[in-house]
């Protein structure tokens, strides 16, 4: 099973790769910038669910859904209640590899324009 982490990249190297590809025609769909949306969801609320179960923290029931749905809010209350100041750097490296993803799709779609324009 892949870590929480390294899904996180698979994740934006995936949303790279498709943002690239979807360039030449105007974008992504709505159904696919509907299941990138989720799949944002999923992993976030995979990583903290797993982190949780790391550090021993106990959960409440429904707490994946809750996460899934209000995950900008909740995962950096959660961040700040496990590490304290220390969530920062947790955030800044979350930051990071999205920024990362949003270089390459960047540098993509660079790379595609002038090859759609032939």
């Amino acid at each position: 099973m892949l870590g929480p982490t390294l899904l996180l990249w698979v994740y934006a190297l995936a949303v790279s790769v498709s943002w690239v590809a979807a360039s030449g025609r105007g974008g992504l769909s709505g159904a696919a910038d509907l299941i990138s949306r989720w799949a944002m969801a999923l992993v976030i609320a995979n990583w903290v669910i797993r982190d949780a179960q790391k550090r021993g923290r106990p959960l409440c029931y429904d707490y994946g859904m809750f996460l899934f749905f209000a995950w900008p809010i909740v995962a950096p209350v959660y961040l700040f209640q496990t590490r304290g100041v220390r969530a920062f750097l947790t955030l800044l490296w979350f930051i990071a590899i999205l920024l990362v993803a949003a270089i390459a799709i960047g540098l993509g779609s660079l790379a595609v324009d002038p090859l759609s324009q032939q």
